[in-house]
């Protein structure tokens, strides 16, 4: 599948978050947090309240960003009161209000310096809601990366205000094409390619070959952080086994230094164990008990195998599954070897002593919470769980409304096309359709049972997951 249209941005949010003066972010006092919290909600408070990296950009900034927006949301945006711009501003990039913040706030995606910048944290992917409602550990599926980006950029030029040129080697990275998606593992291969094992800068010097642009592209759904507490392994193929350090490449900049990400150690302790300790909501409509019953024998004799089995006696085998049986799109899947190898020898993987592997495929993940979970599979490309059980029905293209819940197929409310509409499109609004045809998005595989379910196994099955 090619991908026709491309932002063209590149390492915007990394190569811009370089502004800030890396003498002045080392340097600053960290912010500490209230004495008696628990390590887990250190962690938690750490994530809304400590930057840990360098400035994205200020308040100032990011509440005057409704200026470069395209007309007529412009006037449109001029005319509204401060809070109705806010909430403009909510929607179109895909941020959400904190629940653990003041009303009026900034966004959780952020976190203050308190001195009027902005930091991003990782509430940026692992922040998002359901049916309107925040819901804590949640990956983000509205957030919309290469619109937000492509706005700071047009509002530095407006301003006049300079970006750090990036290294000479620094590889480019793609944009996600459509929102709820990222490519962080494409920029944590660009940053984690020019430094060495004590994770210090070497810009003018590859750690390891860098794929091509086109395999750097590789869109994915955020998981949602509880999925963590049942697992050994971290991400879609389980290629590491978990510790606090590796989910530090993430945070890594032009404008953080090896001793500097070291230095934050004993914060991401606190940030893995508080991911380690979220727990899934329960659906929030009614469940028909009866049905459900039905439902987990369907789940036990079809699914257990692989998603495990869940109440009292629940278990999770972590069971990864290849290309070839799960046959969905391979993209993810096809991370590089030579960056899985670095990251293990250096000071993330404890030099050599976390495991990591370099089989391909996807494991497939618990399910506590699934009804909330929705787009379904690793890269959010079916809306339901209805169309995720129905494979020959899923659709080539669809657009979810910005809150809604389809409690009947679980999942987005979603309206279904053929094709993305003839009607001339910006690119912002090409990016809420969700496209199946392009690089990385397909919908394909996942066809479990081989013969397919009845009607009625599908109704009940459904109706169990709800419980889960």
């Amino acid at each position: 599948m090619s991908s026709p249209v491309r932002v063209f941005l590149t390492l915007s949010i990394a190569a811009l978050a370089a502004v800030a003066n890396v003498k002045t972010f080392a340097q600053d006092q960290p912010k500490q947090p209230p004495k008696g919290l628990s390590l887990e909600q250190r962690g938690y408070w750490t994530l809304l309240n400590k930057p840990l990296e360098a400035n994205l950009l200020t308040e100032v900034e990011y509440d005057s960003l409704w200026k470069v927006w395209p007309e007529p949301l412009r006037a449109k945006a001029e005319k509204a009161s401060p809070q109705e711009r806010r909430e403009m501003a909510l929607e179109r990039f895909g941020f959400q209000d904190s629940p653990d913040r003041p009303a009026g706030s900034i966004p959780q995606q952020f976190t203050s310096d308190g001195k009027g910048g902005l930091t991003i944290n990782c509430l940026a992917c692992h922040g998002g809601k359901v049916a309107g409602k925040v819901v804590i550990g949640l990956g983000n599926s509205h957030f919309n990366e290469a619109t937000f980006e492509e706005d700071m950029v047009k509002l530095f030029a407006q301003t006049g205000r300079k970006v750090q040129p990036l290294p000479r080697l620094m590889p480019a990275v793609p944009l996600p094409p459509v929102r709820g998606v990222n490519n962080a593992f494409g920029t944590a291969l660009a940053f984690l390619s020019m430094r060495d094992h004590d994770l210090e800068l070497t810009p003018d010097k590859r750690q390891f070959a860098v794929p091509s642009y086109e395999a750097m592209d590789m869109p994915m759904r955020t998981p949602p952080y509880w999925h963590a507490r049942r697992k050994k392994t971290f991400y879609y193929d389980g290629f590491v086994e978990k510790t606090h350090r590796d989910i530090m490449q993430f945070s890594l900049s032009l404008a953080t230094t090896g001793k500097m990400a070291r230095g934050l150690e004993d914060d991401f302790k606190a940030v893995y164990a508080w991911i380690n300790s979220v727990q899934p909501p329960k659906y929030s409509w009614a469940i028909d008990a009866k049905l459900a019953d039905r439902g987990r024998v369907v789940f036990d004799a079809h699914c257990a195998g692989c998603h495990g089995k869940y109440g009292a006696k629940g278990s999770f085998p972590e069971k990864l599954i290849t290309l070839a049986d799960v046959g969905t799109d391979p993209v993810r899947a096809n991370l590089s070897a030579d960056f899985k190898k670095h990251l293990g020898q250096s000071w993330l993987g404890d030099y050599g002593k976390t495991r990591v592997r370099l089989d391909k495929g996807y494991m497939a993940p618990p399910l506590d919470g699934v009804w909330a979970l929705a787009p379904y599979l690793h890269n959010g490309s079916v809306p339901t769980l209805w169309h995720l059980l129905n494979p020959d029905k899923r659709p080539t293209v669809w657009l979810r409304s910005e809150d809604g819940y389809d409690t009947t197929k679980v999942g987005l409310e979603v309206q279904t096309f053929d094709r993305l509409p003839d009607a001339a499109l910006s690119a912002h609004e090409r990016r809420l359709y969700y496209q199946t045809r392009l690089r990385g998005l397909g919908n394909e595989g996942h066809r479990y049972p081989a013969k397919g379910l009845t009607e009625d196994e599908t109704r009940t099955l459904i109706e169990y997951l709800k419980s889960l």
